[in-house]
């Protein structure tokens, strides 16, 4: 005899009030004279419970009966207040009053060592206030209305009927069947604004694992990155452990399925050149195109000190240089004295190399991009002693592809 389907079949009876003998035989796929055996075990435990013969009866528990404490073991009762802590605060005093009640019966008070606040920063509570509406909405079994911010299109209403709430990720999501696509759909939950509750429904849902793969309109998409050790800390922030593979050379390669809509593309732009595509391919070539298209968008070639600064990563370049300062397109060198300054085929001061990279309209000499971080890097350490070669050649290797002179 299991304990643990004894223990279920006491719970079952506390919830549905009465079942029959073969209703429960069937839900523990078991024989009928073995859910009599459990009911006289259960009976000689003191448990008030009986079976009733015929039309009408069946297996029940005497009427005012309650679950004594004990029943849980005290690791159990400990999970029970934990998960109650984990509710997000817009449960408010009912949260707080059950846990208090809990804690009460079981003589027991757990640390306050737990929080979950639904709200970003300066979001006043909306975060809150939606996540509670769908919530009642999924147990009340009512229709959701909303305008989804989608990245795969326009903004478009969305009619659907809640069923499941999930938090995967750094972001909770609603997971639904959209009245729209005849399909079930994942929502992310601070997309979704103009919430309105509709009529109520009664079918039954039953949505797929998010585990299984993504759930939205954009067709998902294995993609493999690579990124430098100096950006570990976002990769351990965004990616799980299992997912990271750490190389000889310290960067760190990813391998994870993504939904291939605008997102992903504004996703690994914000990585800067902090990330390389290493497949698929066709996605690789798109983001270039789409970074050069960023580049000719913004103009100027000559990228300001500010923006270079923040490439670098280096204070030293931030405390000499002013806001209104250019760099040689070439070796990176700052332009602020016009001397300074290449010259073009008719003798005009060059808008974007110095004199030593750049004369008569021809540069003077052939390089390679690293041959030329090669001989700038004993130049930068001689100018800043704290820094070591390959700290300044890690610095520049992420500086010169922006340069025009370099980008491809």
């Amino acid at each position: 005899m299991s304990r643990g389907r004894l223990f279920e079949l006491l719970c079952l009876l506390l919830e549905r009030g009465r079942m029959t003998a073969g209703e429960l035989a069937e839900h523990f796929e078991v024989s009928v004279r073995t859910i009599y055996r459990d009911v006289d075990a259960l009976s000689a435990a003191g448990v008030p419970v009986y079976a009733a013969p015929g039309r009408g009866g069946g297996v029940a528990l005497l009427e005012g009966y309650t679950l004594h404490r004990a029943a849980f073991t005290e690791a159990e009762q400990r999970q029970l207040l934990t998960a109650l802590r984990s509710l997000p605060a817009e449960g408010g005093p009912e949260r707080d009053e059950t846990l208090a009640k809990l804690s009460a019966l079981f003589r027991h008070s757990e640390p306050d060592w737990l929080r979950v606040e639904l709200s970003r920063w300066c979001s006043a509570g909306q975060d809150d206030a939606r996540f509670g509406a769908v919530k009642d909405a999924i147990l009340a079994r009512r229709a959701l209305s909303f305008l989804y911010l989608s990245a795969s299109g326009p903004a478009a209403r969305r009619r659907v009927y809640p069923a499941r709430l999930v938090f995967k990720g750094q972001s909770w999501y609603l997971q639904a069947l959209c009245l729209d696509r005849g399909d079930y759909r994942t929502f992310k939950l601070t997309r979704m604004l103009e919430l309105e509750t509709g009529a109520p429904f009664d079918q039954v849902l039953s949505p797929p694992p998010m585990e299984n793969g993504w759930t939205g309109d954009a067709p998902v998409t294995a993609v493999r990155l690579r990124f430098p050790p100096s950006l570990a800390y976002r990769v351990y922030d965004e990616f799980d452990e299992s997912c990271v593979t750490r190389r000889a050379d310290g960067s760190l390669e990813t391998a994870v399925p993504f939904p291939e809509d605008p997102w992903l593309y504004g996703y690994l732009l914000s990585f800067g050149l902090g990330v390389e595509v290493l497949e698929p391919e066709a996605l690789r070539r798109r983001l270039a195109r789409l970074a050069a298209d960023m580049a000719e968008h913004h103009g100027n070639p000559d990228t300001g000190c500010q923006d270079m600064c923040g490439k670098m990563g280096a204070s030293h370049i931030q405390e000499e240089c002013s806001m209104n300062q250019t760099f040689c397109q070439s070796c990176g060198m700052p332009m602020d004295d016009p001397a300074l300054r290449g010259t073009e085929r008719d003798g005009s001061p060059s808008p974007h190399y110095c004199r030593y990279c750049y004369q008569n309209g021809a540069f003077t000499g052939e390089m390679t991009m690293e041959e030329m971080i090669d001989f700038c890097a004993p130049i930068i350490v001689r100018e800043n002693p704290a820094m070591t070669e390959e700290q300044a050649k890690a610095q520049m290797r992420q500086f010169f592809p922006m340069l025009l002179r370099w980008r491809k």
